[in-house]
């Protein structure tokens, strides 16, 4: 390759960096400039943003009341008009629409349909009927469907009134039929009535002399039947003397037996024990036998106090109601055998031991003889402060069952009585009963109830039988502890 000759080569450097500084400083004036005409484009731009912006937002734009929109632009009719022309006129429509005046402004077209509708339903108030308001359509749409109601209710009305008047009809031409059937009657009647008072006048006339012979056969009647009567009633008050001296009689002889039966016979039945502990059984076991089996009397469910052979059994503390006759231990037959049976330990005091020899006793059982028991009043066996007759069964029922017989009557044959518990008649002041007919009777029964409870206590004292409340009777039968079970 020749090469260049530095002459050339300065003048091509020359030449390139003459064209690149012109096509600088051409290329900087365009940019300039440009940059000056982009930036009053913008400014342009950014009024026009600005003032588009007040009339429509960019998503309002996408919303599809603004496509409804611009759809009718596409319309011929409304070629060439703005969309904002064809809004003024939808709403010039409309105010005309709800008010049917043209110019109205939509402010007033609202104020219009609101007082329309509050208009009307002050009208329709009486008739119990309301439109709804802030829509006018669903208001026309309730006041068509009350308007068709009300036809229908119109035309209703008027099918039963024609129905009424049919029936009303009917019924004066039956009314009318009856009332000629009744004037018919009652004419026969009268003429019967004439004829039945006629022949009433002959009859009274006649019954009038049977009835003045009847009322003096019956005065006859009568006064014999008086004297009668008092003659009866001389015989009865004869009987009655004879009664109450017979009683005073009975009374007397009471009197006279109660002097000579044996003083202290029920402290001696009371304390005499009615066998003794033979065996004593394991201490596990709990269990005692007493000499007493098979033929005499003894069955399970009976009932011992022990008492300590050396102490025997207390004495009957007539005058203490609170003295009870505890043993040291309670037991309950659960086997009979001959000559013996075993018991079971259902209650034992404290620090106390059965022994060999200690003497059991049961008020009730005796294997020769049959004690006869008087059982008064309401029991409260369970020990729940409420007596009642049926826990006084349970007592007659225990007697029964262990070997005694249960009297009705207390008479010099009675060997006990056992008493319940006795009747508390309340403290109420005389006034207070005077309105309240109800105290009042309770506590006249309740009054009654404690005099009959007292007569028998105080009979059986004069006959000299033992007087025993539930709680002595129970402990002489071992029975206490059971009863609460």
């Amino acid at each position: 390759m020749a090469a260049v000759s530095q002459p050339g080569s300065r003048a091509g450097l020359i030449t390139a960096l003459v064209i690149f500084v012109v096509l600088f400083l051409v290329s900087t004036v365009l940019f300039f400039t440009t940059n000056a005409d982009n930036k009053v484009k913008e400014k342009q731009l950014e009024v026009l943003c600005k003032k588009y912006a007040d009339v429509i937002k960019t998503t309002e734009m996408t919303d599809p009341d603004f496509e409804a929109v611009k759809s009718l632009q596409s319309d011929p009719a409304n070629r060439g008009r703005s969309m904002f022309d064809i809004m003024r006129s939808q709403r010039e429509d409309l105010a005309k629409a709800i008010t049917g005046q043209a110019n109205t402004s939509p402010a007033k077209a609202v104020e219009s349909a609101a007082t329309t509708v509050q208009s009307a339903n002050k009208t329709l108030g009486p008739a119990g009927a309301a439109v709804p308001a802030g829509s006018l359509n669903n208001a026309i749409m309730v006041l068509a469907a009350a308007i068709v109601e009300r036809q229908t209710q119109a035309e209703q009305l008027k099918q039963q009134m024609a129905t009424c008047a049919e029936d009303l009809k009917k019924q004066t031409a039956l009314y009318q039929k009856e009332l000629d059937q009744h004037r018919v009657t009652v004419e026969a009647a009268r003429t019967e009535t004439k004829t039945t008072q006629d022949d009433t006048t002959k009859y009274r006339a006649g019954k009038d002399e049977q009835v003045a012979s009847l009322e003096k056969t019956l005065a006859d009647t009568v006064e014999k039947d008086r004297k009668a009567l008092e003659d009866l009633n001389t015989q009865l008050t004869a009987r009655n003397l004879d009664i109450d001296k017979l009683k005073k009689d009975l009374e007397k002889a009471y009197s006279t037996m109660a002097r000579f039966k044996v003083a202290g016979t029920a402290e001696t039945t009371i304390r005499r024990p009615d066998g003794a502990v033979s065996q004593i059984g394991t201490a596990k076991s709990g269990t005692v036998y007493i000499n007493r089996g098979l033929g005499q009397q003894i069955s399970p469910g009976m009932t011992f106090e022990v008492y300590d052979k050396n102490e025997g059994i207390p004495r009957l503390q007539t005058n203490n109601d609170d003295s009870l006759p505890a043993g040291k231990a309670s037991i309950e037959i659960t086997r009979v055998s001959p000559g013996s049976s075993e018991a079971r330990i259902i209650k034992q005091s404290a620090g106390s031991q059965i022994f060999v020899g200690d003497l059991i006793a049961n008020l009730i059982y005796d294997p020769n003889v049959k004690f006869r028991f008087k059982i008064f009043g309401n029991f409260d066996i369970d020990q729940n402060n409420v007596a009642t007759p049926q826990e006084a069964d349970v007592v007659k029922r225990l007697v029964a069952q262990w070997g005694g017989i249960v009297t009705e009557d207390l008479n010099i044959d009675t060997d006990f009585l056992v008493m319940g518990r006795e009747p508390v008649v309340p403290n109420i002041p005389p006034e207070q009963l005077k309105d309240d007919p109800i105290r009042e009777f309770e506590q006249k029964k309740a009054e009654e109830a404690h005099k009959a409870y007292e007569d028998v206590k105080n009979k059986a004292l004069e006959l000299h039988i033992p007087v025993l409340n539930q709680n002595r009777f129970l402990y002489f039968i071992g029975f206490f502890d059971q009863a609460k079970k």
